[in-house]
């Protein structure tokens, strides 16, 4: 990912985190900066599941590693 591609989806994130939104990688809780060094810049592939509450707002992004065959 492209270095501007980064940055804007951390500018992305951090609006998500100051609407309420929380961030988890692999389980655990991350702020914006570290799941976008941790999920998008790792060599490894990870899924972004977005985790919606009842009035249809996003609540969680979790990014879970998965394993390619």
């Amino acid at each position: 990912m492209e270095n501007s591609d980064t940055e804007q989806m951390l500018t992305l994130f951090e609006q998500m985190q100051r609407a309420g939104t929380e961030f988890f990688v692999d389980g655990e809780p991350m702020l914006p900066r570290e799941a976008v060094t941790k999920a998008v810049k790792e060599e490894s592939v990870y899924m972004a599941d977005y985790v919606m509450g009842d009035g249809g707002k996003i609540e969680q992004v979790r990014f879970d590693k998965i394993n390619l065959l």
